[in-house]
């Protein structure tokens, strides 16, 4: 367990208070030791010793975890539980669902055209219209983000920055602040800066993942300042490689999100929660509220 073994002291920090299950929604609905970010540590420790030996339901606990990082905002060590169960997951198998879609998204050859290219992991038909209002074109595979949460190396992004460099876009536009990191140096900025203001005069519940960024939390709070909205940071679900392997758990995570929203319409500030949440209940994408700046 290569990736693991710098992790070694961070694991050992664990005091196995358990506060981090208070904040685990997958905990919540099963009950099951192995479901909480607690139990995830542990059989990395076992891992990292040998006390454990890899097997389908190992994989399987520690890939039921959706990453969202509210354990860690609960977590009095201050221990980095996410960043431990990627590096667990690194050098284990792969499910079945994993493995075919990091083959979706490493084959995905989609054509890169124009000076401005919004980069997004989705395929919703409304991507068009946003798109001509930026002055930009698609690309519709994302930047492979879910490859590293699954915990293997990103190196499809590395492709498509040098063909993003060889077709000659001056410009990156994004959406998931994940893709950040990757477009580093490049001419990138995320889409939230190119929106002017939002339509929305009723009252609005508004949906941000809590491990986004909080550069970018803050600016999608301004666009709603003085406005009857509430906040919800809980995980949906909707990440692609958590509802692909477990659409049991992601359901019942959309619908968690659901209830919290007390009837108000639901924004999302994200395009992969917007295609799951939007099958649950009166949902509708931060971008289709928006007014671009010229």
């Amino acid at each position: 367990m290569k990736m693991l073994e710098k992790y070694h002291k961070e694991i050992l920090t664990c005091t196995g208070c358990a506060f981090c299950k208070k904040a685990c929604q997958i905990y919540f609905h099963s009950r099951k030791e192995t479901d909480s970010p607690k139990g995830r540590i542990m059989i990395s420790y076992g891992l990292l010793t040998g006390e454990l030996k890899e097997d389908d339901s190992i994989v399987e606990a520690l890939q039921k975890c959706a990453l969202c990082k509210l354990c860690e905002s609960v977590c009095p060590s201050m221990i980095k539980i996410t960043d431990i169960i990627k590096a667990a997951c690194h050098d284990l198998p792969l499910l079945p669902e994993h493995e075919k879609l990091i083959n979706e998204i490493e084959t995905w050859n989609e054509p890169i055209e124009g000076k401005r290219l919004f980069i997004i992991n989705s395929k919703d038909e409304s991507l068009a219209e946003i798109a001509k209002k930026i002055k930009a074109t698609v690309w519709h595979g994302g930047c492979a983000a879910a490859i590293e949460r699954i915990g293997r190396r990103n190196e499809m992004v590395g492709r498509l920055v040098e063909r993003i460099k060889e077709a000659g876009i001056e410009k990156i536009i994004y959406y998931e602040p994940d893709c950040k990191k990757y477009f580093e140096g490049l001419n990138a900025r995320n889409i939230i800066e190119f929106i002017e203001s939002v339509d929305c005069d009723e009252k609005c519940a508004i949906h941000i993942p809590y491990d986004y960024d909080d550069e970018f939390k803050e600016k999608v709070k301004k666009l709603f300042e003085g406005k009857d909205v509430i906040y919800i940071h809980e995980c949906c679900g909707g990440r692609i490689e958590f509802k692909r392997a477990f659409f049991k758990e992601a359901k019942k995570m959309a619908e968690d999100v659901i209830k919290k929203s007390n009837g108000r319409k639901l924004v999302t500030a994200s395009m992969e929660c917007y295609e799951h949440l939007k099958k649950y209940g009166n949902v509708i994408d931060l971008l289709h509220l928006a007014r671009f700046k010229d």
